[in-house]
């Protein structure tokens, strides 16, 4: 895995990633061209990303945040959950190709590089936590593994152990409609007794809570994780890789 990383190969297609004019005009899209000098990120994203598939990307710029059903949730999605986002996200969460995660990551980073940057020191990253069963079956949670990513990039707190799952649910894409879904995730989520952070500290500093996941569909689970902590009093924001949500929707 670490040869293939050192080498210019398109983590989305697996081809050759060379330089060319097409490519630079591609990022120059995705707004990623500042300190292009001595940005290790960007250099990443070269060496691992064709102009082809950047220029496939679903980006759901310029409009990429919408709050959840009327609250003040604002939620944050850098891709549309289609292909090859849909693929990567597939093999990066199932197949356990945990080098996907430095892809997304760096792409997140930098796309959102200002958002990040402008939370620095205040505010902390906390990842959707899975249930015991499944995390035990997966062998390990994919938002956590891109959230702890973009948090070193950024020098923000990442607290992965914040939140827990004080139920076992069934997976959202089971639900058959919005009201199941609800239901499914009702008061599943609860502030971890055993954190090495209270909320309390995070209220005295006033820091915002950034819950991240990889996918959104109705953003149900992302409300449902916010509400202990808006309980709290936190100032809470959420940030995904991708959604289902149609762009009319947003």
């Amino acid at each position: 895995m670490l040869n293939f990383l050192q080498a210019e190969n398109c983590l989305v297609c697996n081809l050759s990633a060379g330089n060319n004019f097409f490519r630079q005009s591609e990022l120059l899209r995705l707004g990623v061209l500042e300190n292009r000098k001595d940005n290790q990120h960007l250099l990443f994203l070269k060496r691992h990303t064709c102009k082809d598939c950047l220029s496939r990307l679903p980006l759901l710029f310029p409009k990429n945040t919408w709050c959840f059903d009327h609250t003040d949730l604002e939620i944050r999605a850098l891709f549309s959950y289609k292909e090859p986002i849909k693929r990567m996200l597939l093999s990066y969460k199932f197949y356990h190709n945990i080098y996907l995660a430095n892809w997304f990551a760096e792409v997140m980073f930098l796309a959102w590089q200002q958002f990040w940057l402008d939370h620095r020191k205040q505010a902390v990253i906390v990842p959707i936590p899975l249930g015991k069963k499944r995390l035990k079956q997966r062998g390990f949670n994919q938002a956590t593994g891109i959230a702890e990513l973009i948090a070193d990039f950024s020098e923000i707190t990442c607290l992965p152990d914040l939140l827990i799952r004080q139920r076992e649910t069934s997976r959202q894409t089971e639900m058959r409609n919005r009201a199941a879904r609800h239901t499914n995730l009702r008061d599943a989520f609860k502030i971890n007794p055993e954190s090495d952070v209270s909320t309390l500290k995070i209220k005295q500093e006033n820091l915002t809570v950034i819950l991240f996941d990889d996918v959104t569909t109705t953003g149900i689970t992302l409300f449902e994780a916010a509400k202990p902590l808006l309980n709290q009093g936190l100032q809470v924001c959420a940030a995904v890789v991708a959604t289902e949500h149609q762009m009319s929707d947003l």
